[in-house]
């Protein structure tokens, strides 16, 4: 019908004309009649909306105050995301001070994807959290979950060494494609921090990981550790092992052990391990001490 595609259109004075002379066409009082008054009404309405209250006005400063929220609702909802780009532009400015543009900016990029591993597996399994949160020798992120199985509480920890490890290959290939030693020396930074992440104990990430590894698990963690160490000389592999050996004594075993996790806890180990340990020696290569 025209007065509808007039409406679509936005044209609302000549529907409104339209369904007029319609309306004048048909019996009053049948049930068409009252359809057409009904779409009429509707134009009426749209043609000639009533004024809102100042509310405002009626409440004093109380309205004054609810006018400013709803103004600014979408800076509220900000809020968060503010927090999350102050700690991280503050973090930057630090460790750019330190150590110079790029090697600052290529650590905080390898954190924040550290950060981001944490945070996209506990929103995968349905968890509420906060976005990253930096701090003056890390980041952390805040979520939220009660009873939470250990395998799940695993996994959600080790994804940040995860990530962190392919944010070190990531620098690495920008090493590759650019030349440039900064990106070198990011890459082994990233495979250090991880690895020194996934040490069993305090606030690392290996702690709460190790909540889902039994006896026999952690005695191949620290063999594989003490091995890695043999052959690629990194203390951190033996402050694994020996976190490991603690969490052996402390005897907190799991009702039931996730063999899975261990064995993703071992590949990270030996993979963060020797991302560090090779980016040294290609730095060693680049750079030889003088003699």
């Amino acid at each position: 019908m025209r007065a509808r595609q007039l409406t679509a259109t936005g044209q609302l004075q000549a529907a409104k004309q339209h369904w007029q002379a319609a309306l004048n066409l048909l019996p009053p009082g049948s049930t068409e009649h009252q359809a057409i008054r009904r779409e009429i009404a509707k134009l009426d309405a749209r043609l000639n909306p009533e004024p809102k209250p100042d509310w405002r006005k009626r409440l004093g400063p109380i309205g004054v105050a609810i006018a400013f929220l709803a103004k600014f609702k979408g800076a509220l909802l900000l809020l968060p995301k503010a927090g999350f780009l102050f700690s991280l532009v503050s973090f930057l400015a630090v460790y750019w001070a330190l150590y110079g543009w790029w090697y600052g900016l290529g650590i905080t990029l390898s954190i924040l994807i550290h950060e981001f591993g944490h945070y996209i597996v506990i929103r995968r399994f349905g968890f509420a959290a906060d976005l990253p949160r930096f701090r003056l020798f890390g980041a952390y992120v805040r979520w939220r979950g009660q009873n939470v199985d250990p395998g799940i509480s695993s996994q959600i920890s080790l994804a940040g060494p995860l990530f962190g490890f392919l944010s070190g290959l990531i620098a690495y290939v920008v090493f590759l494609q650019t030349g440039h030693g900064v990106w070198l020396g990011v890459a082994q930074f990233a495979g250090w921090l991880n690895l020194l992440n996934l040490i069993p104990v305090w606030i690392f990430d290996g702690s709460t990981a190790m909540n889902a590894v039994g006896k026999q698990e952690r005695i191949a963690i620290t063999a594989v550790s003490v091995a890695l160490f043999a052959i690629l000389k990194d203390i951190l592999f033996l402050a694994v092992a020996a976190a490991t050996l603690y969490r052996l004594w402390k005897r907190d075993f799991p009702a039931q052990s996730k063999q899975g996790i261990a064995y993703y806890y071992i590949a990270l180990i030996a993979a963060n391990g020797f991302l560090s340990w090779f980016c040294i020696n290609e730095m060693r290569r680049m750079f030889p001490a003088p003699h």
